[in-house]
């Protein structure tokens, strides 16, 4: 069922995506600091660059945090793996009876 909710979102989207870039298809110039000029730029480029530019950033920004935490994970693992083995360890340990009753 999940599946067929993402595409139906997947399609909404894209379709909406769609009608907004054939509805902007003035040209415009961009002009930016220093004299330099882009000549003839449809509207609907000046949204989805900075869009998917900023959809890549997030996707990068999520991998280097997830290369955090899996290093951790893997620091945790290890650690808990020496914690298991000492444990064994000490249940393995004979008991002393010096104790008198």
């Amino acid at each position: 069922m999940s599946g067929l909710l993402n595409l139906i979102l997947i399609f909404t989207l894209t379709m909406f995506a769609v009608l907004f870039a054939l509805s902007n298809q003035n040209q415009v110039d961009i002009s930016f600091p220093g004299g330099f000029v882009v000549s003839g730029v449809p509207i609907f480029v000046l949204t989805f660059v900075p869009m998917f530019l900023g959809f890549f950033l997030g996707i990068i920004s999520a991998w280097f945090k997830k290369l955090k935490y899996k290093k951790r994970m893997e620091v945790m693992q290890s650690k808990n793996s020496e914690l298991i083995e000492e444990l064994t360890n000490l249940r393995n340990l004979p008991l002393d009876n010096d104790t008198q009753l």
